[in-house]
């Protein structure tokens, strides 16, 4: 299994073989393919999707709060 997801500039990809788990980030808009090496990459660990759960609750309250909504 391989699946993309772009984040602003960046294309994080999960993967997941023989029963390992791995995620890697790279920019997703390269001018030349050199420009498209994998930057960090690491291990699916357990409580990641937990944890990216939090950072996409910081992120929206950010955004909030760059536009003059978030209560703060």
């Amino acid at each position: 299994m391989n699946r993309e997801v772009t984040v602003g500039h960046m294309l994080f990809t999960v993967s997941v073989k023989d029963g390992d788990a791995t995620w890697s980030v790279r920019p997703s808009e390269a001018v030349e393919n050199a420009q498209t090496k994998v930057l960090f990459s690491g291990i699916v660990t357990e409580d990641m999707g937990d944890e990216l759960l939090k950072l996409s609750w910081v992120i929206r309250l950010a955004e909030d709060e760059a536009k003059g909504k978030a209560d703060v």
